[in-house]
């Protein structure tokens, strides 16, 4: 009953957040001391770090749990209650990652909510969606997205495509005819080769792209990926979102480069070699996130992706640690199990 009652005071506190410091602050501190007591992986890793006792100020100082515990543990906090989805990694490159969501309804709500505020009322769009690898497995939380987005849709063109895209192609272009507001979601392999082979007029499109070059041997940047979409199809409203299976919040970049921390999700980047070391500003390191969605299993995460904060809310993703970068972290998991 007590855990229900702070679940539930924590709930009604991230409901009514407001898109300030303070306020997140307060609430990433208030689901420390909540994950602390009832999160058993978490609470370990804590006792591991001899931070038990420890009582952080501020949001930046709190411990982040290293990614891979969701491939090896179910990571949620309460132990009594029954997940209605559970999202999963890839699984490239080894074991999947499993997230564990209490509340579907809650995910889905949360990236409205966000998509609202970064790019525009999810109702106002047509979707058509070009997410090869995802679209071909069981749950994916960015298909589950996408999903709802297609579902909230007044347009009818709305819809997922995998290898139809003789028509993919006539869909834009019936959108552009009954000048339809389209956002055209994809991984970045499969829109570089549908650009390329299909010359699409996308002027009038705004392109979200997921990332992720799986599939290719080619490996390019972010900047090349977009200069590549640009001068293939003419569109200039090239956004990119960066999200992952551990998280139920998304970033946007409205550049392609530059994503914005919101009012759920912020960041903090730590040295490579020290992952208890804040890197300074505008230097590469590892990147961490509170995710304040995360209610139900751990909204403190220390990713394995290379990142570099520019200023006080935006950050750019570099790719992934080399595991000669990962050693240290990787014994240090093994010594916690």
């Amino acid at each position: 009953m007590q855990f229900e009652q702070k679940r539930l005071d924590l709930i009604d506190k991230y409901n009514s957040l407001q898109d300030n410091e303070i306020d997140f602050n307060s609430l990433a501190l208030s689901l420390y001391f909540f994950q602390k007591e009832y999160n058993i992986i978490y609470r370990k890793y804590l006792n591991f770090l001899a931070k038990l006792e420890f009582e952080p100020s501020d949001w930046t100082q709190i411990p982040c749990l290293p990614i891979q515990f969701f491939k090896s543990h179910p990571i949620q906090t309460g132990a009594h209650w029954t997940a209605e989805k559970v999202f999963y990694s890839s699984g490239t490159g080894g074991r999947q990652s499993r997230h564990y969501i209490r509340n579907l309804d809650f995910y889905i709500d949360n990236t409205k909510s966000l998509f609202n505020v970064d790019i525009g009322k999810v109702e106002s769009y047509c979707y058509l969606a070009l997410l090869p690898g995802y679209l071909e497995r069981e749950g994916s939380s960015l298909i589950e997205m996408v999903q709802a987005f297609i579902q909230s849709s007044k347009y009818s063109q709305s819809d997922f495509y995998l290898n139809e895209l003789d028509s993919l192609f006539n869909s834009l272009q019936e959108c552009a005819k009954l000048k339809i507001p389209t956002i055209l979601f994809g991984v970045s392999f499969a829109l570089l080769d549908f650009v390329e082979k299909y010359k699409p007029d996308l002027s009038t499109v705004t392109i979200i792209e997921t990332g992720g070059m799986k599939g290719t041997s080619i490996e390019l940047s972010k900047i090349e990926i977009i200069n590549r979409l640009q001068m293939a199809s003419g569109c200039q409203s090239i956004y990119s979102e960066y999200g992952m299976t551990e998280l139920q919040s998304q970033a946007y970049a409205l550049d392609g480069l530059h994503f914005t921390e919101n009012k759920y999700l912020k960041i903090y980047v730590t040295e490579i070699n020290d992952p208890f070391c804040r890197a300074k500003l505008t230097k590469s390191g590892q990147l961490n996130i509170i995710d304040l969605a995360n209610i139900d299993s751990c909204a403190f995460i220390q990713t394995e992706d290379l990142a570099r904060k520019n200023d006080s809310h935006t950050f750019e993703i570099l790719g992934r640690l080399h595991q000669s970068d990962m050693r240290g972290c990787n014994l240090l998991l093994e010594e916690i199990r």
